[in-house]
């Protein structure tokens, strides 16, 4: 029953901020002195569905990062509307995180208070909120991963036509139309800006910054220097080809050699924690020495030192290449 009392408490109070959010702007766009300006409020309110969430989110650091990433996974959604899902996702695992209090048993000690602020707090920060934005900067990666390794084979087929006697934007729908996605819908993407009248450079540029890699950043630049000054631009992209291919040659001999210590670092992560659960299993009685308030102590500071093992492990295999 308590939870259905907070969560309409909950509905309460979001309807009650939405519709003095309402009366505001509405007060704004009336009060105007000209219908012009009333026009364009209402024009502005009309393209953005979600004008709380942006007045909110305007300038913060996590909001440039979801628009960032949005744009990198080729994802055709606002950055205010994956904020408004985000949202709704929060309140559902807040919801749940609820009838998991409700149900879990309270003796009213101090230990028993701590372990359900930190579990319900670790629960909506890390799962409600940060989840989404997780799933995210995985696609986001997964998908730039994907366009870096495709690059070196777009170099070589704009190098190759550049040598037969075609112009770079000859060469680049060429390259679009040979090669697969993701790559191909970015090269589409840049020839239908320069049909339209952008210059090649931005075209390129606006790319760059789309895809969000060092390898498009260099790539884009020197292709933006030597259109601008001249040159055998053809030895060029050979060359900055050559160079990918071995950085990805690189990264993959980084990736086999660490491989062990990668395992390593995961079969060490996991292990205590498939050990407990068997030991649950098959002797209770010997486990349930740790759900008390001295053992929570003591799996607290396990869980500590584990989490510090796997970010050491971590930051021992990483390397900038």
């Amino acid at each position: 029953m308590d939870i259905f009392i907070i969560a309409l408490v909950l509905v309460n109070v979001i309807g009650l901020v939405a519709m003095r959010a309402k009366k505001k702007t509405a007060a704004v766009t009336t009060e105007g002195i000209s219908v012009e300006t009333t026009q364009a409020a209402l024009t502005r309110s009309k393209t953005e569905r979600y004008a709380l969430i942006a007045r909110f989110f305007k300038g913060r650091k996590d909001a440039g990062l979801i628009e960032r990433n949005l744009t990198t996974a080729n994802l055709l959604i606002k950055p205010t509307e994956f904020i408004a899902m985000n949202l709704g996702f929060l309140v559902v695992v807040i919801l749940g995180v609820l009838v998991m209090l409700n149900a879990w048993p309270n003796d009213g000690g101090f230990f028993t208070l701590v372990r359900r602020i930190g579990v319900s707090g670790a629960l909506i920060w890390f799962v409600g909120w940060k989840g989404p934005q997780m799933v995210l900067q995985f696609m986001a990666n997964s998908r730039r991963t994907k366009l870096e390794y495709q690059l070196a084979d777009a170099l070589t087929i704009i190098s190759s036509s550049l040598k037969g006697g075609y112009s770079f934007v000859q060469g680049l729908d060429m390259a679009g139309q040979q090669m697969e996605a993701p790559i191909k819908d970015e090269i589409l993407r840049v020839i239908r800006l320069i049909q339209l009248g952008l210059d090649t450079p931005k075209a390129l540029s606006q790319m760059s910054e789309r895809v969000n890699s060092y390898d498009y950043d260099m790539t884009v630049s020197a292709t933006n220097i030597q259109l601008a000054v001249g040159g055998n631009l053809s030895q060029l992209l050979e060359g900055i080809a050559a160079t990918i291919r071995d950085r990805i040659r690189l990264r993959r001999d980084i990736s086999a050699l660490t491989a062990q210590g990668r395992i390593s670092g995961g079969i060490l992560f996991v292990l205590p924690l498939g050990i407990a659960f068997f030991l649950c299993g098959i002797n209770w009685e010997y486990m349930s020495a740790l759900f008390t308030a001295k053992g929570f102590i003591l799996l607290y500071v396990a869980g500590a030192m584990q989490t510090a093992g796997f970010f050491w492990i971590k930051k021992l295999l990483d390397f900038d290449n």
